[in-house]
């Protein structure tokens, strides 16, 4: 389920909109629930009950431009809500582009634009949704791949290490690191396994992560860890 904003001060052109975006999610299979408002201040107070805001740029009051930079330094690393923008002036794209919006769509070219933008980001949720199975504490626990951080090999254990807490699973690193590995993650030492998203940089003797912790890395595979990680790198910025 995707939970869509549609802010448009013009009555006529949001209710099309939203016509059209529904259409769209039905031929992709993917269920939503779709909102309107019809200022940037209304949808400021609800921004967090969405996935994705479609935004008007030219808006009284506030306009998108501004809209969209206040709800990004609200959200703070938070990746959503994403914001597409809408316009009929292709000059206030690039203005629009530095409050980095995942799309924009172009009112005289709607039906193009909107398509590709709902089926990109419906891959996308797809990815980010990703789940495995973890036995834990003599339990079945599901947890988002995208969620976990590293992986560390203490004694018979292996800890997932995710945002929110650890899980301890009886097992090898090799057989865990087996689980994930097609999923963006890299091995820098034998006793650990990173996921790419959580990196911030990798040095000569370590990998240091967003949240400050530090990874040992093991030179054997050091030039490896570095060719994996720039390869993703850029494909994640193709």
């Amino acid at each position: 389920m995707i939970n869509i904003a549609v802010v448009d001060d013009e009555p006529i052109f949001i209710d099309a909109l939203i016509n059209k975006i529904s259409d769209c999610c039905n031929l992709l299979g993917i269920e939503c629930i779709i909102d309107k408002y019809s200022n940037g201040y209304s949808v400021l107070e609800n921004y967090k009950k969405y996935h994705l805001i479609f935004l008007d740029i030219e808006m009284p009051s506030i306009d998108g431009i501004a809209t969209a930079k206040r709800i990004n330094d609200l959200k703070g690393t938070a990746e959503i809500p994403f914001i597409i923008f809408v316009t009929s002036h292709d000059e206030l794209v690039f203005d629009a582009l530095k409050s980095f919006p995942y799309s924009f769509i172009r009112k005289n070219m709607i039906d193009i634009d909107l398509s590709e933008c709902v089926s990109r980001i419906n891959s996308y949720f797809k990815q980010i949704h990703q789940t495995i199975i973890l036995h834990s504490e003599r339990k079945d626990i599901p947890i988002i791949i995208d969620e976990i951080v590293y992986l560390e090999k203490i004694k018979n254990y292996v800890i997932y290490h995710t945002y929110n807490q650890d899980y301890k699973v009886r097992s090898d690193m090799n057989t865990e690191f087996e689980k994930i590995s097609s999923y963006s993650f890299v091995r820098p030492h034998i006793g650990y396994a990173v996921n790419n998203k959580a990196i911030q940089y990798i040095a000569v003797d370590c990998v240091l992560l967003k949240n400050d912790i530090t990874i040992p890395m093991n030179k054997k595979y050091r030039e490896e860890i570095k060719k994996k990680y720039f390869k993703w790198l850029g494909d994640k910025n193709a």
